[in-house]
């Protein structure tokens, strides 16, 4: 995927121009690499932040204009203000058509895996991966296809292909797996699952002291 950019030449007069042009909706930048001069330029904001929404979703080099001419280039860094997120400088990569660049890829799973029809669960392990290739060649994203996974089955790296690609990953790297699901120990047939009985509380009668029967003599009648 290629998106297009438009970005401006500047030069630093005087002190104070960097903060100035952030506060008019500038984001300044670099241009370099591939054995030419550095370039300082600037993009709108607002123009940049429809291309990272893009990024943050989908791999793409960048068709960078400048002035008459258009720098096929990487992203490879971006500064923002640690306290409120605003971006503060861009740092653009030249890159050539006749030469492989390397790129993070996105994942993306494609289909229903049958194992999770049956209850297991579906455990992502890699979310993107680093490839090589020429620009051209470079997709968007990466999909696999889950939809013969079963359970306790696991899609490795290796399991891929892709033509003009080459991973920069261990081949043995698993990217999803249907765990099983857990199943509770029922108890043996015949015995009833044990219970813990409530504590009864006894009662503690307080006996009442048994009464004396005193026996007065009646006096005798003279």
């Amino acid at each position: 995927m290629k998106l297009n950019l438009t970005a401006h030449l500047f030069e630093r007069e005087k002190k104070g121009d960097i903060k100035r042009m952030r506060k008019e909706g500038k984001i300044p930048g670099i241009l370099y690499g591939h054995e030419e001069n550095n370039k300082r330029v600037f993009v709108l904001e607002k123009e940049f932040k429809k291309v990272l929404e893009v990024l943050k979703k989908e791999a793409a080099t960048i068709e960078l204009k400048v002035n008459n001419e258009t720098y096929p280039c990487l992203i490879k860094s971006i500064q923002h203000n640690p306290i409120n997120g605003k971006l503060l400088h861009i740092d653009f990569q030249r890159i050539s058509e006749k030469e492989k660049i390397k790129a993070t890829i996105p994942i993306h799973l494609v289909g229903e895996a049958p194992g999770v029809k049956k209850g297991g669960l579906l455990d992502q392990h890699l979310y993107e991966v680093t490839i090589r290739c020429l620009p051209d060649a470079m997709p968007s994203h990466i999909d696999v296809d889950i939809s013969n996974l079963d359970t306790g089955k696991t899609i490795h790296l290796k399991d891929i292909k892709i033509p003009n690609i080459d991973f920069e990953m261990n081949p043995d790297t698993p990217i999803v797996s249907i765990l099983a699901p857990k199943v509770e120990k029922a108890a043996p047939a015949g015995v009833a699952p044990t219970t813990a009985e409530p504590v009864k509380e006894t009662e503690v009668k307080e006996e009442k002291p048994k009464e004396e029967k005193i026996d007065k003599e009646t006096p005798k009648s003279k």
